[in-house]
Formats: C-alpha cells, sequence, structure tokens
C-alpha cells in the first residue's frame, strides 16, 4: 500500500509541476514576500473546497474524505458546509512546525501559500509571508 500512495503521489506531483509551468508565463494580481516561518498553521487547518453537489451526499462526500486521507496522509477535522470546504490536518507534521515527509508532501503543501490570478491569497496570521499587489 506504501508503494501505491507513492505511486499515486509521484504521479500528482508531476502534474503539479506540469501545471506551474504553464502557468508561469502569466501575471499575478497578487505576490508574496517574506518566508515560512514554520508556524504550522497550514499544517493544522487544510482547507479543501468540494463541489456543493458532492457535499450533499454523504456518500461521494465520504470517498472524497477517504481518498484525501489515503492519498495525502490528512485526517478530517471538519466541514464548513456554508462555504464547501473540508477541513483537514496534517498526520506528518512535526512538534517544530515542519513536514515529516517533506519530499513527499502534497501539492496543497508544495504550492502554500497558493497564489491565484485574481483572489487575495488567505493566510493565516501567524504565516511568515504576506501579499501585496502587483504593479
Amino acid at each position: 500500500m506504501f508503494m501505491l500512495r507513492k505511486a499515486v503521489l509521484s504521479f500528482i506531483i508531476f502534474d503539479n509541476y506540469v501545471t506551474n509551468l504553464v502557468k508561469r508565463p502569466f501575471k499575478t494580481k497578487w505576490r508574496l514576500s517574506g518566508k515560512c516561518n514554520k508556524c504550522g498553521k497550514c499544517c493544522q487547518e487544510i482547507m479543501l473546497e468540494i463541489h456543493p453537489n458532492l457535499l450533499k451526499s454523504r456518500f461521494t462526500t465520504d470517498i472524497v474524505v477517504r481518498w484525501v486521507s489515503w492519498a495525502f496522509n490528512f485526517y478530517l477535522k471538519g466541514i464548513d458546509e456554508k462555504k464547501y470546504k473540508l477541513i483537514f490536518g496534517c498526520k506528518t507534521v512535526l512538534a517544530d512546525g515542519t513536514c515529516g515527509d517533506y519530499k513527499w508532501r502534497p501539492n496543497i503543501c508544495r504550492n502554500y501559500p497558493i497564489v491565484d490570478f485574481f483572489d487575495e491569497p488567505a493566510l493565516f496570521d501567524t504565516c511568515g509571508y504576506k501579499a501585496q499587489l502587483n504593479k
């Protein structure tokens, strides 16, 4: 099972690399400054959007939760039904706020904080990164 998880994650990481390569030439509205201060908050409050139709069905929500938990070593902390978000925590975060499986961390971790093309990045108060408008 361990090798299967690593094989799946290898494909996902490759897909992330290609996606980021394609997005690179396009300028976003926001840019980041600062650096990670290893507070670990982003590992304790991982919010993944889920389509409202998937959230309506307990069966499909359960499948999504099981997949994310298995593939990324996360555990479900809660569901925000108003914002359509699944809230996870990471099983591999260490006491010092660093990743216990850094080489195999999921894309959401590799790309945090995510800079969307239009929306301001969602950052925790304890985060060392700051978002600034591009000029």
